[in-house]
């Protein structure tokens, strides 16, 4: 019977948890820009980040669907659904990761029930992630555009200095985090460069102002 008490999950793997991966998988290294895994293989291992970030890009044309850093899975409903992968994930900085087969993988999770909630924790809210970017694709440009910018921004993955953080990311790097054409991107940029909002250096971008980035993020700034 439900006593009406309410209980939070943790939904991340915890200290011990993680320790017993590690004692059970190999850690591996890939540079920035490497694949760590592509969209339609057959493969069934999965990775634990330990550190750096990685970007989860799936479809024709490419999309970024997702970004994940130290303490993410990826790869585990492949190795527990035994299908071809949904997407391909790359390396935006040199990671490390922890490297698990699908056996050590089932496991781990056999022996760990909580875990096993987490999972499924974890699985509904990157459906949740899905339908909401199903919901983004609706936007206007230019607030796709600074909605995947200040994303960035907040998962840290600029360096911040005297309030300015840059971003190493070019172009067309946005176009595919934004899933608009790399010519819109330079269209959105110009204006935004005139108002002190952005700077654009090679290969890399520069947000000046955050907060009114974040304003046009949610639609309550015009950008031109």
């Amino acid at each position: 019977m439900d006593d009406g008490t309410q209980y939070q999950l943790h939904v991340r793997l915890t200290e011990g948890e993680i320790a017993t991966l590690e004692a059970m998988g190999d850690v591996i290294r890939f540079p920035k820009g490497n694949i760590l895994m592509g969209e339609g293989e057959t493969t069934t291992f999965v990775l634990l980040i330990r550190k750096g970030h990685v970007k989860v890009v799936a479809g024709t044309p490419r999309r970024v669907v997702a970004i994940r850093g130290p303490g993410d899975l990826i790869g585990e409903m492949a190795a527990i659904r035994n299908k071809p992968r949904s997407a391909s994930v790359f390396a935006l900085e040199d990671v490390e990761a922890l490297h698990l087969s699908a056996s050590k993988w089932f496991s781990f999770l056999e022996t760990n029930f909580r875990a096993t909630l987490a999972l499924i924790y974890t699985v509904q809210e990157r459906l949740a992630e899905s339908t909401h970017l199903t919901v983004e694709s609706q936007l206007a440009g230019a607030q796709k555009l600074a909605k995947a910018l200040v994303d960035l921004c907040t998962k840290g993955l600029g360096v911040t200095s005297a309030g300015k953080t840059t971003l190493g990311f070019s172009q067309v790097d946005l176009a595919e985090l934004a899933g608009i054409s790399t010519d819109s991107v330079k269209k959105i940029v110009r204006p935004l460069r005139e108002k002190g909002i952005l700077s654009v250096g090679r290969q890399t971008i520069t947000v000046l102002d955050l907060a009114k980035l974040e304003s046009i993020a949610r639609g309550d700034t015009p950008t031109s």
